[in-house]
């Protein structure tokens, strides 16, 4: 019988093996003692010029066959937060992000977009150190509140990332800069 006619989907999700059950269960009963309106999602996701479509359609007996670079021309990353299901301080900038561009990030776009008593999560990546962030969102009254390891699915701003990767590889074909692409994408996603 087809999929189709069961009424099932096509859809996968990974879950790091690594990751820690116990500490993904203390951490979403942590954020429950906070309200959702208090609670801001910060990360960080890039994007190349090889981004395509992961599928194509053609006649059953043939083969899609695409053609894409074997490297990258041009990265693009975006660094933001995710609040009650809106996107504040988004940044875009070329390359990859580091250490002092998120501190700056936070210290410049992020703060300035807190209110106090907010709670910030994010992961753990060698790119957020801890305790300048701490000290920068402490300034404006907020808390930082890391994720538990190997526990992005945890972070509500990676679905946002999914949904605007999608809408710039559709539009990467329309466009020649990727920098419009993202800027388009983001625009019509507000």
């Amino acid at each position: 019988m087809p999929v189709k006619v069961l009424n099932l989907l096509e859809k996968k999700t990974y879950r790091y093996q690594e990751r820690d059950k116990e500490l993904e269960k203390a951490f979403v009963a942590q954020l429950k003692q906070y309200g959702q309106e208090r609670l801001v999602y910060i990360d960080e996701s890039g994007f190349d010029n090889t981004l395509d479509y992961g599928y194509g359609y053609c006649h059953k007996s043939e083969r899609f066959i695409a053609e894409k670079l074997g490297h990258r021309i041009e990265r693009v990353s975006v660094i933001g937060g995710w609040r009650e299901g809106e996107q504040i301080a988004p940044m875009v900038f070329e390359g990859y992000a580091n250490s002092a561009l998120v501190c700056q990030w936070v210290e410049d776009c992020l703060v300035p977009e807190l209110i106090p008593g907010q709670i910030i999560i994010l992961d753990n990546a060698s790119v957020h150190p801890k305790e300048r962030i701490q000290t920068l969102v402490a300034k404006a009254g907020c808390e930082v509140i890391f994720l538990p390891p190997y526990s992005p699915h945890l972070n509500k701003i990676e679905k946002f990332w999914g949904r605007l990767k999608k809408e710039v590889s559709k539009l990467i074909k329309k466009t020649e800069d990727l920098f419009d692409a993202i800027r388009i994408a983001f625009c019509s996603m507000s």
